[in-house]
């Protein structure tokens, strides 16, 4: 009989390990059991780059840094992340605003640069991928530049949706990527929006259905055709699900609205859900199984990490990869003690 090591957390105690030996059904063993249907193949697990990350793990020693980044990427000594999501300028767990060009009119994006991203964003990329280097890397942003926006702020308001707008961004995201393959870092996919729906005090921005369709469509798909990037557009990050003709938030008015186009459609290579974006996985993956899905922002409750939570957690896992979700991340992977949101926000690891 074969011996395994059985990896068990319990309300009193976490990471509990013991051998497993004996006859079926002892409390020393375990019967593992297989089924004979295969399922999706997973593309990876990880979590999302941000700025206080890397400021906290600036705070600690040399040593206590190099543990941090073993247990999350570190392929037998951690998690072994290798699927991971970073922001394209600032996100909610940012030191503080700021986007790559806010240099007003500048439609060339002449003034574009990622020079800030140099000090936090850059250095915790690379150390990820000093474990990993074939780590599938997807950016999204938060906001785009606040002139490009109604009302002009970091949060609230809508991308002003006129044709050299559009361009513009459309360049923005070009740039993006061009520039951190630059800096020795490939970002594989794009996502348009960070939960297009949620007007937050954070770094956010309001789509609707139809001006995403139209943007990947018109824009933002041709440009990276023409520029001949390796790097994908994907639908995403979205944070509704659920069908009702109140809300009109969910599948049918996201996803099949958008991907019904078939001149959008052949710009996208996947879709990006979050949050209550769950209440669409399923029936996107019915509609388009050929198309990937990933979570690509675990709910992190309060931060408490408290034994429900793992149980939601665990539930939720379950429920995209039941669902055809080919890739699971989580959201912040360091924060300090009590870590929070710069804009005060109460979302946390996980």
């Amino acid at each position: 009989m074969n011996k395994m090591t059985w990896i068990e957390t319990t309300a009193d105690s976490p990471w509990t390990s013991r051998s497993l030996s004996g006859a079926v059904g002892t409390e020393t063993d375990a019967e593992l059991r297989i089924g004979k249907v295969t399922g999706q193949e997973m593309l990876g697990f990880g979590g999302c780059f941000n700025e206080l990350g890397w400021i906290a793990l600036g705070k600690a020693t040399e040593q206590v840094r190099g543990e941090v980044l073993d247990a999350l990427f570190h392929a037998e000594k951690g998690c072994g992340f290798n699927y991971c999501r970073l922001p394209i300028g600032a996100n909610d767990y940012a030191a503080e605003w700021y986007s790559h060009n806010e240099s007003e009119g500048d439609h060339a994006m002449e003034h574009f640069s990622v020079e800030r991203d140099r000090q936090h964003l850059l250095p915790y990329i690379k150390a990820g991928l000093s474990y990993c280097p074939e780590m599938t890397l997807f950016a999204s942003p938060w906001s785009p530049p606040t002139w490009m926006k109604f009302p002009k702020a970091y949060n609230n308001g809508q991308l002003i949706q006129t044709p050299d707008n559009l361009r513009a961004y459309a360049l923005y995201f070009r740039k993006f990527v061009e520039a951190y393959a630059a800096e020795g870092v490939k970002i594989d996919a794009v996502h348009v929006q960070n939960e297009p729906n949620s007007d937050q005090k954070f770094p956010s921005c309001v789509w609707k259905a139809p001006a995403m369709r139209d943007f990947i469509r018109d824009y933002l798909g041709p440009e990276f055709e023409r520029a001949g990037l390796d790097c994908e557009i994907w639908l995403g990050t979205i944070e509704r699900g659920i069908d009702s003709f109140a809300q009109q938030e969910g599948y049918k008015d996201w996803a099949g609205l958008i991907l019904m186009d078939a001149a959008a459609r052949k710009y996208i290579r996947g879709v990006g859900y979050q949050w209550a974006g769950k209440g669409a996985v399923q029936r996107t993956h019915l509609a388009y199984p050929e198309l990937p899905i990933v979570q690509t922002e675990n709910e992190c409750c309060d931060g408490r990490n408290a034994w429900f939570q793992a149980h939601y957690v665990f539930d939720l896992i379950w429920h995209f990869i039941q669902n055809g979700t080919r890739a699971y991340v989580y959201w912040n992977m360091v924060l300090e003690p009590e870590g929070r949101s710069t804009w005060a926000g109460r979302r946390m690891r996980w």
